[in-house]
């Protein structure tokens, strides 16, 4: 039975290396379901199951290391009691820690992928979309921490607007940063807010004409391998 599972295991994880494609509509998905649900608990979860399951997947698809993947499931291995704390409402998981600590793990995730796209020899369709995941991502991050953040009271009000916001107005706030639109309808208020959204500026656009750019430019060729102790030309 164990080495049933250890093959199928191996299996899963020979099928889903490379398969940005893949990870690139389950990143949309996320957009487009955070952005729909409702402000309640049942909306939350599915959102955390869904980024939850996204995040694994990620992980798999960028050949993370074992330890990396062993983490993140024992970080969600809350998944299955989920439903009975939300039923029993005796336990707000809904609040700043659950979306600080979902933003931190697709951050980590970002980081995986970038290191995985760099190790390419060939720049190809699988890295291209690679980088445009770990993109799309950088703002399902940031949405996560300004979501989070504006429910602890150092960061609170967290827009200078009069509103109440919701989850889907901090995930546009974040892609509006994130492609430095600059609407202005919604504007960061407190510090902690602002360090957060310059901060989103900044990485996205550094990433943006730094790594996309490079993967671009660089599409359908090979690098040259270095080699230890290979002569210098």
């Amino acid at each position: 039975m164990r080495a049933q599972i250890t093959e199928r295991h191996d299996r899963w994880l020979a099928w889903s290396r490379d398969r940005f494609g893949v990870l690139l509509a389950l990143v949309v998905l996320n957009y487009v379901v955070l952005m729909l649900l409702p402000g309640d608990r049942a909306a939350a979860l599915a959102g955390f199951v869904i980024v939850g399951a996204t995040t694994l997947f990620a992980l798999d698809a960028a050949a993370a290391p074992r330890r990396v993947r062993i983490v993140a499931r024992l970080v969600l291995i809350l998944l299955p009691v989920l439903p009975l704390i939300f039923v029993l409402g005796r336990v707000d998981v809904v609040g700043p820690m659950v979306p600080i600590s979902l933003g931190l793990m697709m951050a980590v995730t970002v980081v995986v992928i970038i290191r995985h796209l760099l190790g390419h020899i060939t720049i190809s369709g699988a890295t291209l979309l690679a980088a445009v995941d770990a993109y799309v991502l950088i703002g399902l991050v940031f949405a996560q921490l300004f979501y989070g953040f504006s429910k602890l009271a150092i960061a609170a009000p967290f827009l200078a607007q009069p509103v109440h916001p919701i989850r889907p107005d901090f995930i546009y706030l974040s892609f509006v940063v994130l492609t430095t639109l600059g609407f202005g309808d919604l504007t960061p208020h407190t510090e902690v807010a602002r360090t957060l959204v310059i901060t989103e500026a900044l990485v996205g656009q550094i990433f943006l004409v730094t790594a996309v750019a490079r993967v671009v430019s660089l599409y359908g060729t090979t690098r040259r391998e270095e080699r230890p102790g290979a002569p210098e030309e």
